[in-house]
């Protein structure tokens, strides 16, 4: 190496001369060949450093594996973390080696020692915790033991998992917090080489001994009898003690058992001053003396306060290993206690996510990586990064479907490789085999299709269970499945293409071969080997497979497996020649897929397959051709633009008279009614749906999803609940997403009209229910928006608001507005009658932008609710004229437009505005005519609030009997005592209870 300089880079400052990284004032720990590493690296900065010359640097003359320094670079990138502008300062140049990316800039030694004389800081950790997350039960099983080692009693506590399950992570993790304490924290670790004996003591004595106040070290040398024993373990001891004594010629056995009483009797002196933790890394990789050494400071009778956190991979205990002989006679001592880590559940794995990837990641993208990784802090990590580095989400349009849609960074590879190089040639064929059956994998099958004897298979699959890659399946007898999916994509993309499409093909014969005498055949399974086999002459039965698979997960409502089975099917097709029967195919899979993604709320991919599926179809067929522009109508309706809903329909309805279909023509003029309605045209559309049923009766059309919000909104309540109530039953029978959906929602907003409060949240509670169980979130935060409405005409504003706030949250997350729209004017609403004007401010101007994104799309409707909240915004700031002048057009535009529930609401406004300018007369009128047409539509809630209106002004006995009447009527309609509670509690019913 060059001469010894200092070196500046980003948050870190590395001084050559006394082998120290700085983070700041904060020193950090780091192992003397990593240290080396980072050297040689900081020495280069910007330029591509081979990887045999970083092994000629860091171990020269040393015949060491690339391993070594791969997990070299690991280390110092956990350690270091991210970069200030969130980058790793390491760049892996696959199978070349390495450049350190960061900005670096030589210092002076003035500069390194007045940062150095600027604070006295114990030897400690980074104080960045690299992204951890998560381990607050297990933290708190380590706070246990560190609390009997700082009573005096030194603890050992073992802590082991598999590969990247986050061991170290969670070791450094709690050396942090102990630092932060007072705490010395000793950091030390043991390689695969074993170059070192006793490694882990040796670093972290080192450590100590290289940062100890010179009178401390020599005062705990007198205590333990001189220390001379320690001068040839520690060379650093004889550089900071010249004097120390020289060690006593005795013979070896003698002189080791005085090395290692000189050891535990210095960790107990140590500790006296300040209690000690050891981070002991990679136990598995220790010598035996090294083992002994600690079995030997464990068992001292010394009163000592100190803990040795020691890690280790049950997956490397082999049975030459020193290790598991040593936990067999470790496993009675008092002072030892053991911790296995498991992976981290779905919540954490989402911090990861919001923490690498950022708040927009895929809301689907935490379940995948769970289940790709089962929670392995290190492979989750690893592929957000990769995600993140690659642009792989924006690549894949925001949509990972599995493990294979992630691609494996380098990082994963070098692992997974490293694990399995260590296992026979016997087992990696086997579980290559198995990478290609799936994830989980039949041994019969495996057996078949690798052509191995019964003995070699189960020998191949105990070793590969040792190894921790593989366990048998809880669910399933006979079955074996890759512990994660990484390992099985690591093997499977190992395979040549040849190979992988010939074993496929092998699989998908054994599994059709005995999938025929089965009650129910394995289509998903057939479709995928099948689909991968087809190069070999197998398109025709991966396309049918394919085809019936995802038609079965169609029928089960399983619409995003369906649309990946029908995905497969597509892949297939580029396989057929060009003609009519693959034409015919594509326009069916086109359809199928599109039901799919309609069910889904992925309207715009809907369309997408719909024009794809026109482009592809046959002139001649007419009735297909009206079909699938009736969907084209449906789906632009769902996408909020009225244009191509109108010119779809119109051209339906041409071709259903021409075929004279009576079903076909009564369903376009249903989507032609929507058209009206998005107008405001309420009484035309009503008259639309109304020859719609006549038309083609007990058919479902657009009339049935829509027709009760028609009626509704014309304050048409009898006809409206009525139709609500049969729509409703028709979609529970039908495999129609958005049309269980609609009319669930629908009939809960009817029934909330007509005061069936309970029955109505019994219909929200479904819809919403069934929304989360089949992955339709725009339709389930629009239900959960119309669901917070009924609790805001009761006054239960608490859970009015909790609801508006989860339907926005669900709406952003897919980009719907309808319910943000919706949601925003019932908060705005709600913080008026609570008077609290000043939280509406912001959420005013948002929700009308909001409204403005879906122009031509129920404009009038949008507009007239917002008119009302202006209204009652202004009533409750005390700006009197603005709420008169803003509740009158919100009148005239209700009565232009036949909405009775708004205008009602308009009135009581402008009574109020009317009455505190002193035109009390003039709010009598429009209190009385409020009463009037809230009676006219059957809804309690509507005519409560006009009654309390006209009861404030001029009330009378009568009026308050019949007040009192509506209020125990709504009271005994709520659902549960909560919200019976909140509306009791309320002002409005407090005012009317009041009123003699």
């Amino acid at each position: 190496m060059s001469g010894q300089r200092l070196f500046a880079f980003d948050r870190y400052r590395l001084d050559e001369r006394e082998r120290q990284l700085r983070r700041g004032t904060q020193v950090v720990s780091l192992p003397p060949k990593v240290f080396d590493l980072l050297t040689v690296l900081v020495q280069h900065p910007g330029r591509l450093l081979e990887k045999q010359q970083l092994l000629d640097e860091i171990w020269p003359g040393v015949a060491v594996e690339e391993g070594s320094l791969a997990r070299a670079i690991s280390s110092l990138r956990r350690v270091l973390g991210p970069t200030s502008d969130g980058r790793d300062y390491i760049q892996t140049v696959a199978k070349r080696g390495y450049r350190f990316i960061s900005n670096v800039q030589e210092t002076t030694d003035a500069a390194a020692e007045g940062e150095r004389s600027a604070t006295a800081l114990p030897p400690s950790l980074p104080t960045t915790a690299g992204g951890f997350v998560g381990r607050q039960v297990e933290l708190a099983q380590m706070q246990q033991v560190w609390q009997r080692a700082t009573d005096g009693r030194h603890q050992l506590l073992l802590v082991s998992g598999e590969p990247g399950i986050g061991k170290t992570q969670l070791a450094l993790q709690f050396a942090r917090s102990r630092g932060a304490e007072g705490s010395t924290i000793l950091v030390g670790c043991s390689d695969e080489e074993n170059l070192v004996p006793y490694q882990p003591f040796v670093e972290c004595l080192s450590w100590y001994v290289r940062h100890s106040p010179q009178a401390d070290l020599r005062s705990q040398l007198a205590a333990i009898g001189g220390g001379g024993e320690l001068g040839s373990f520690v060379p650093e001891l004889r550089d900071r003690v010249p004097d120390l004594p020289g060690p006593q010629p005795i013979d070896p056995e003698a002189r080791r058992y005085r090395l290692f009483e000189a050891v535990a009797a210095l960790l107990a002196v140590a500790s006296r001053a300040h209690p000690l933790l050891l981070i002991f890394d990679d136990l598995h990789w220790a010598d035996k003396p090294t083992l002994l050494l600690v079995r030997h400071v464990m068992r001292s009778a010394r009163t000592a306060s100190f803990m040795i956190v020691a890690t280790y991979r049950e997956s490397e205990l082999g049975r030459v290993n020193p290790l598991a002989d040593m936990l067999i006679t470790l496993r009675r001592d008092p002072g030892v206690t053991r911790l296995v880590l498991h992976g981290l559940d779905v919540a954490h794995v989402s911090a990861l996510v919001d923490s690498i990837v950022g708040p927009d990641a895929p809301s689907q993208l935490a379940a995948l990586v769970m289940k790709s990784t089962d929670g392995n802090p290190f492979f989750a990590t690893e592929i957000l990064r990769h995600l993140k580095e690659t642009s792989a989400i924006d690549r894949l349009g925001g949509r990972v479907g599995d493990a294979a849609d992630f691609g494996l960074s380098e990082g994963i590879k070098e692992v997974i490789g490293r694990r399995l190089s260590r296992l026979s040639d016997a087992c990696n064929r086997a579980l290559a085999v198995a990478a290609v059956v799936g994830r989980e994998f039949d041994l019969n099958l495996v057996q078949t299709v690798a052509d191995l004897p019964d003995g070699d298979l189960l020998s191949a699959l105990e070793e590969a269970m040792r190894a921790q890659l593989v366990s048998e399946s809880k669910e399933t007898k006979g079955h074996c499945v890759f512990r994660h999916a990484l390992i099985r994509e690591t093997l499977y993309s190992e395979l040549s293409s040849p190979r992988r499409v010939r074993l496929h093909r092998r699989v998908a014969d054994a599994i059709e071969r005995v999938a025929q005498s089965a009650q129910v055949q394995p289509l998903a399974e057939l479709a995928y080997h099948f689909s991968e086999a087809a190069p070999t002459g197998v398109v025709d039965k991966a396309i049918d497979y394919a085809t019936r698979a995802g038609d079965r997960a169609a029928e089960g409502l399983a619409h995003e497996e369906a649309a990946r089975l029908f995905a497969l099917a597509f892949h297939c097709l580029e396989f057929l020649p060009e003609g009519p029967e693959t034409a015919r195919l594509r326009v069916d899979l086109h359809t199928r897929r599109a039901h799919s993604f309609e069910a889904l709320g992925e309207w715009r991919m809907e369309v997408g397959d719909l024009e794809a599926a026109l482009d592809n179809l046959d002139p001649e067929q007419i009735g297909r051709r009206c079909e699938i522009v009736l969907a084209l109508a449906r789906a632009w309706f769902l996408l909020l633009d009225v244009g191509p809903v109108e010119r779809y329909a119109t051209e339906a309805l041409q071709l259903a008279e021409r075929l004279q279909r009576s079903d076909l023509a009564a369903n376009a003029i249903a989507w032609l009614a929507r058209c009206r309605q998005a107008d405001g045209e309420l009484a035309a559309a009503i008259e639309m749906d109304q020859r719609s049923m006549s038309r083609a009766p007990g058919v479902a059309t657009a009339a049935h999803i829509m027709g009760p919000l028609t009626l509704y909104l014309a304050g048409r309540s009898t006809p409206a609940l009525a139709l609500a109530a049969a729509s409703a039953d028709s979609a529970r029978a039908s495999r129609d997403t958005t049309f269980i959906m609609y009319s669930l929602a629908h009939l809960g907003l009817n029934l909330a009209a007509a005061g069936r409060y309970a029955d109505a949240s019994d219909a929200y509670r479904e819809a919403r229910d069934f929304g989360r169980r089949y992955g339709a979130i725009p339709m389930l935060a629009r239900a959960t928006a119309m669901a917070a409405g009924l609790h805001l005409i009761v006054f239960d504003f608490e859970n009015a608001e909790a609801l508006q706030s989860e339907a926005c949250e669900l709406a952003r997350g897919v980009g719907f507005v309808p319910p943000i729209v919706s949601a925003g004017i019932d908060a705005l609403l709600m913080f008026a009658r609570r008077h609290d004007p000043g939280r509406a401010e912001r959420l005013l101007d948002e929700t009308a932008a909001a409204a403005a994104r879906t122009a031509g799309w129920h404009q009038w409707l949008w507009q007239l609710r917002l008119t009302q909240a202006r209204a009652e915004l202004a009533m409750a700031r005390g700006a009197f004229d603005a709420a008169i002048a803003a509740a009158t057009d919100g009148i005239e535009q209700s009565r232009a437009r036949g909405r009775p529930k708004y205008e009602t609401l308009g009135l009581i406004t402008r009574s109020r505005g009317l009455a505190a300018r002193g035109r009390t007369r003039q709010g009598i009128v429009d209190a009385k005519a409020a009463v009037g047409v809230a009676n006219n539509t059957a809804d309690p809630a509507l005519q409560l609030l006009a009654l309390d209106a006209l009861i404030e002004l001029d009330g009378t006995d009568q009026l308050s009997r019949q007040a009192r009447s509506t209020t125990d009527r709504i009271y005994d309609a709520l659902p549960d005592e909560g919200i019976r509670r909140s509306f009791a509690d309320s002002e409005v019913v407090r005012r009317i209870a009041g009123h003699p």
